[in-house]
């Protein structure tokens, strides 16, 4: 163990590398008053989907998925700067017109109309599974009476 004289001594050294530039430097190389964040991650505007659907705009910034990548219509975060997506060049920010018909409909709606009352659809699927349901209980009925017929009766031997 090094004596009181050696501790002030070991103190001082210590006190002096600390004070000098460069010491207090992290792990990688920065100083905690320098220390920047991390890159900054893209932005991937709102735009409409293919099907018509509003996709609010949102940040690329979670690890390395900084950039806005993907087509107009499908964007996601990547973390390659060569696949990002130049959004200036997308035209699809405003409301496409066929995502908001006009009021009273489509002409599609109004040439076919349907009729709940006229579709027989329901009632010939319960028909047709009824009557398989009976055949397939009749046929097994058939199975456990033939069965039973074939079986010749069992003596009873009772002992007292």
């Amino acid at each position: 163990m090094p004596r009181n004289g050696h501790r002030a001594a070991l103190a001082l050294l210590l006190l002096w590398a600390l004070s000098q530039p460069g010491a207090c430097t992290s792990w990688n190389g920065s100083r905690g008053a320098e220390r920047r964040e991390g890159p900054v991650g893209d932005s991937c505007r709102g735009y409409y989907d293919v099907m018509g659907h509003w996709d609010p705009p949102f940040n690329c910034s979670a690890g390395t998925y900084l950039f806005c990548c993907g087509t107009c219509h499908y964007r996601f975060c990547c973390e390659f700067p060569s696949y990002q997506l130049a959004q200036a060049s997308c035209t699809n920010y405003d409301s496409p017109g066929w995502a908001n018909p006009a009021p009273g409909g489509t002409p599609a709606a109004e040439a076919d109309p349907y009729d709940p009352a006229a579709d027989r659809t329901n009632s010939t699927v319960y028909i047709v599974c009824g009557l398989l349901a009976l055949g397939l209980g009749a046929g097994i009925a058939a199975r456990v009476a033939c069965r039973k017929s074939g079986q010749q009766p069992r003596e009873l031997n009772v002992s007292r």
